[in-house]
């Protein structure tokens, strides 16, 4: 016996311990997950950060520029409005030395000829000044600087989110890492019972195989032969014994299934009595509002039939007043009586309608009139249910006091049958009641086999499950991270077209302002512009650096300048708009 325990005592500390390694491997394998993932997000947060900081200077830049586009483009307004004068002015001078009569032709030529480049040269300039446009780009420059605002404050939310996230990883690392301690030291622990069993039961053994070959030993020199006939008499009696057991056994199996359907029934009875309470409830709220509503209604036909008397008494006041009144006074009076008629039609639809509701009982809207029949409805339906269960109850409670009689009868009964045995008789009933319960342990045993089985197959597709949820949050923060890096390359490459921009919007406002000084462009700028260099699209280094000075020199020049600045400016405008 004390082998037995010791045994079921090892098995079970060795089930407790597969249980506590199996914990302790997926506590492990959280705790890897959760490092990479924490990992990742602080790298996807330092990302966003930088990329945070690229749209704050894109940002800048992009105000900077608008700022000195603004500028530019009210020069250019003034410089329209000169060009238009003086365009006006050499057209009224160009006429007026047409119509002049000059003897020397070559002279007259020549003038002709200057007037008309010079009229030429203005309308180069109107048309580089092409105003709308402009205010157009200087507009996208700064909703570019407002979307780059909102793009920060969405930017700086998904950080504070994922600084959250990293916030709780830590702490169910720190919770993961206390778990796999106390693992660790229960596994060591379990490890230590089982060697001290072990150890034990090693020793029982050995005390009781010897005390086994002493007993083999008495045995054999002791034992004697019954008689065969007495032993199949014995067998016989005793299955006889066995068979009334067995009945006893089923008799109590009975009683207690009874007990466990009387307490089902109270529960379930308890349950539609608290939902009849709900729906009565309810039920009382619409009655008393329909109740309600039938008072409003009287209130209301009263006060209608009130108002309708008073019409009548009023409609017969006019028609004794039309009698003895005037032409004109009776077309007034006229109108008074087809007003007073009009309105006890309306009132009397009114008080029609009301007794109508009030006749047939709905009071209610028809939303409420259904919920209402509904819940009489369900309140029966309960009530009957409540009826069979209580006629279940009752049953039960019978049937268990019956059995409780034949059981307390029958306890006695089996006592004495007991004590009457002899040895041999209760040794053979205990050997049989003993292999039974070996069957149902054998039986308990599979069942507790498959129960393994299939936590096994729940524990791998858990795994399977974390791994594939493992992978996609693996998956989601590589892509953020390639799409954080790409927008911080485009932001980038945006400050550098900016900064090209604001360069040459600066020379074409330094050179306007020597152009100022020096009209026909005789002082022109050395220095240039140079384009990035590692820019893909129609902004490159040979076309930008062919253009020395934006707003210099010839109008030709003038022009191909403006071209590049808004072209310039578009690709940096395209992508964010």
């Amino acid at each position: 016996m004390i082998l037995s325990f010791r045994g079921a005592d090892i098995e079970c500390i060795q089930k407790s311990q597969i249980l506590n390694r199996q914990k302790l491997k997926n506590s492990e394998l959280k705790l890897i997950a959760a490092k990479q993932k924490m990992s990742e997000l602080a790298l996807n947060i330092r990302m966003k950060e930088e990329l945070i900081k690229e749209l704050v200077k894109t940002g800048n830049d992009a105000q900077s520029v608008s700022k000195q586009y603004s500028l530019k483009v009210t020069q250019l307004e003034h410089e329209a409005e000169q060009a238009k004068m003086d365009l006006a002015e050499t057209q009224k001078q160009l006429q007026e030395l047409e119509n002049k009569e000059l003897r020397d032709i070559a002279e007259k030529a020549r003038l002709q000829k200057e007037f008309r480049k010079k009229m030429d040269t203005a309308k180069l300039k109107v048309q580089v000044c092409d105003l709308q446009r402009k205010q157009q780009d200087s507009k996208k420059l700064a909703s570019l600087s407002t979307q780059n605002e909102k793009r920060v404050t969405e930017l700086e939310q998904n950080v504070s989110h994922m600084k959250n996230q990293q916030a709780q990883l830590q702490k169910r690392l720190q919770e993961e890492s206390e778990k796999k301690k106390s693992l660790e030291a229960e596994i060591q622990q379990g490890q230590l019972q089982i060697k001290e069993l072990q150890q034990k039961t090693e020793q029982q053994e050995k005390i009781l195989k010897l005390k086994d070959e002493e007993i083999a030993a008495f045995k054999r020199k002791n034992s004697s032969e019954n008689s065969s006939v007495f032993f199949l008499a014995l067998i016989k009696k005793l299955e006889e014994k066995k068979k009334w057991l067995d009945e006893e056994l089923e008799k109590v199996l009975h009683q207690r299934q009874e007990l466990k359907n009387l307490e089902e029934d109270l529960k379930r009875r308890e349950a539609i009595i608290s939902k009849k309470e709900v729906l009565t409830q309810e039920k009382s709220h619409l009655e008393i509002k329909k109740l309600r509503s039938s008072q409003a209604l009287n209130k209301d036909s009263l006060r209608l039939s009130t108002r309708l008397s008073m019409l009548n008494q009023e409609l017969c006041d006019k028609n004794m007043q039309l009698q003895s009144s005037s032409t004109d006074e009776q077309e007034r009076i006229m109108g008074e009586i087809q007003a007073l008629q009009k309105e006890r039609d309306q009132l009397l639809n009114r008080r029609n309608s009301v007794d109508e509701k009030l006749k047939n009982g709905r009071v209610l809207s028809p939303e409420e009139e259904h919920v209402l029949f509904q819940l009489e409805e369900g309140i029966e339906t309960l009530e009957a249910a409540i009826a069979y269960k209580n006629e279940s109850i009752q049953n039960h409670q019978d049937s268990i006091r019956a059995s409780s009689q034949i059981l307390t009868q029958s306890e006695a009964n089996v006592m004495g049958k007991l004590v009457s045995l002899s040895a041999t008789e209760l040794r053979a009933i205990l050997l049989k009641y003993f292999n039974k319960v070996v069957g149902l342990r054998e039986t308990e045993r599979k069942l507790q086999l498959q129960a393994e089985e299939m936590g096994m197959r729940v524990t791998e597709k858990e795994n399977i499950v974390r791994e594939l949820e493992s992978a996609l949050e693996h998956l989601m923060l590589q892509c953020d991270r390639r799409l954080t890096l790409q927008q911080k390359e485009h932001e980038q490459k945006m400050q550098l077209i900016l900064l090209h921009c604001k360069g040459i919007l600066c020379l074409g406002l330094a050179d306007r302002k020597v152009g100022g000084l020096n009209p026909r462009g005789g002082v022109r700028s050395r220095c240039s512009v140079p384009a990035p260099a590692n820019l893909a699209g129609p902004l490159t280094s040979g076309k930008v650096n062919s253009v020395s000075v934006c707003g210099s020199g010839s109008p030709e020049q003038q022009c191909h300048a403006g071209h590049v600045t808004r072209k310039c400016l578009r690709t940096a405008l395209a992508p964010g708009l």
